[in-house]
Order: structure tokens, then sequence, then C-alpha cells
């Protein structure tokens, strides 16, 4: 199989020699024509866009070291206020089911009933059941995507959550121009907006390999609350492949991930077995106090 980062390379090689000339000089009028098409696509999709130098720009996402030029999106944005209270549900797209699903169910509901946003990423599993439970808690939850808005929703399966969440006053929101096709690599990439424009991320379960692990290590380098679930307690989850990445973190094993994330950055990891540890959390940005779940465990 070809390496999806070589691929995105081959794929920006096409497109500059698409806007050269036969002499190598840059094909000015062809550009322009595409960025137009682009715009009237935006127009037409009901797709808007916030440029970096804009007063709407997330300031979160300017502390990146690669922010996106241009971010577009459908439906409501959450303004700077909003994403104070912002936090990201990932996790597994294969989550075990009996707490796998239930705990990124339960955090959704969490969130949106003490009025913090989920901005996820639409993936199967861990992400799509956090974007369920803060549906169902009928609260706020956005996801941010690897591919262009103007392009049918990847995956298939998710296409009425992402409607379901347009009508429930949230958004949809990618880096990349309308018409750009999905891609492995981007799916990596939207994976440091996830924690970078959030105040950080909730893991749920994560293997020793997968995108979750991209996404800790950009939460803990950006120096986001990295926040993974503790299934120590639980019997039944011993061994269990889903969740080995979780222990290997927590318990700062030596064993080996997908991707290195050294000792220093997992000294920042907050590892959290109860609900009440993740008020704390919460209510560092917010007055509100929490009111459901109390000192019950997450599952």
């Amino acid at each position: 199989m070809e390496n999806p980062r070589i691929k995105a390379e081959k794929r920006v090689e096409n497109t500059l020699l698409y806007f050269l000339s036969k002499d190598g000089i840059l094909n000015l009028e062809r550009l322009k024509s595409k960025i137009d098409e682009e715009f009237e696509i935006c127009e037409k999709e009901g797709i808007e866009y916030i440029g970096y130098f804009s007063k709407n720009y997330p300031e979160n996402l300017k502390e990146l070291k690669d922010p996106p030029f241009m971010i577009f999106y459908r439906g409501y944005f959450p303004d700077e206020n909003e994403l104070e209270k912002s936090l990201a549900i990932i996790g597994s797209r294969k989550p075990e089911k009996k707490y796998g699903q239930e705990v990124a169910k339960r955090m959704g509901v969490l969130l949106a009933q003490n009025n913090w946003w989920n901005i996820s990423g639409l993936a199967l599993g861990c992400d799509e059941c956090g974007h369920l439970g803060s549906l169902e808690g009928d609260g706020k939850t956005g996801a941010i995507l690897g591919q262009g808005l103007g392009t049918p929703i990847y995956p298939k399966k998710n296409r009425e959550l992402a409607e379901r969440i347009l009508e429930k006053n949230g958004f949809l929101m990618s880096e990349l121009p309308p018409t750009t096709s999905n891609l492995s690599i981007f799916f990596i990439l939207r994976n440091r907006l996830q924690s970078g424009m959030t105040q950080g991320i909730f893991v749920v379960q994560t293997g020793r390999s997968g995108g979750t692990l991209h996404t800790i290590k950009y939460s803990l380098m950006q120096e986001r609350k990295t926040i993974i679930w503790d299934p120590g307690h639980i019997e039944e989850l011993k061994g269990v492949d889903e969740v080995l990445g979780n222990k290997i973190l927590i318990e700062d094993r030596k064993d080996k991930l997908g991707v290195s994330i050294g000792g220093d950055l997992r000294k920042k990891i907050l590892k959290i077995k109860q609900a009440k540890e993740i008020y704390e959390i919460l209510n560092e940005k917010s007055s509100k106090k929490c009111i459901i779940f109390h000192n019950k465990t997450l599952f």
C-alpha cells in the first residue's frame, strides 16, 4: 500500500504542475479560475470561510506552529468565549463495546449538560459516540473533517450524523478547499486542529497504534489538557487490545506505540476514573458547578 504522505506529496506536485505553464511560469489565470471555482462552490453549498487575519479566526489556532491559512465551515461556528469551554472526545474507531462506547456517550452528555462544546472528528467509534452523547444531552457539538466540505461526507455511515449536528446548531469545519477529497494524511493533519482549537482532549480508548495517538501527541505538544480515561480498575478490560494505549501511557510503560510520545510529554497526561475528576478540570474554566453523575464512575 502506498504511503499516504507520499500520496499527498504526489497530489501537491501534480497540482503545482497543473498551474505551471510549459516554460515553468505560474499560470495566474488558471490559478485564479480555480480559486473562483472554489468560492463559487462555497456560495452554492452554503459554506462560510474565515481567513487567518479575520477578527473571527480562533485565537487558539493562531498559537499553532502551522495554523490553517483559512478555515471553511457549515452551520454555527462558536465564538471565542464559547471555545473557552470546549473539549474533544476522541478515541479508537473500534472501541470495546460495553465500556468504550458508553464512556464516550456519557462524556458527551456531561459536556452538553454543562454547556461545553464537544469538537471532535466525526470518525466511527469513540468520536461518533461522543457526538451522539452531546446531541442526546441537547448540547453543542462540531466536527473537524479531513476533506473539503463540498465533497460527500466520509465516513458514509456518519452522513446522517453530520446532518443532525447541523440541525442542532453545530458545525462542520475543514481547513481544505471545498473540492478536496479525503486522504488519510489529511485526517492526521486535522487531528492537530481538534486539540488546537479546544481546551484539550478526552481520550476514551486507544490501542497501540491509530490516529488517536497522533492527537494525543499534538495535544501534549500544544500544552492542551490531555485527559485519558484510566480503565485499570475494570477487570474485564485487562489485556483488551482497545485499551492498551491507555495503559501504556498512563503507567508510562516502555511498550512500543505506533506514535512516539516521550517521557517528558507523558508527564503532562491527566488520568481520570471518576466523573468528579472531570468536574475539577471543567470547573477550572467554568464558574458553574457540574450537576450530573456526581461521584459515580464514568462507567
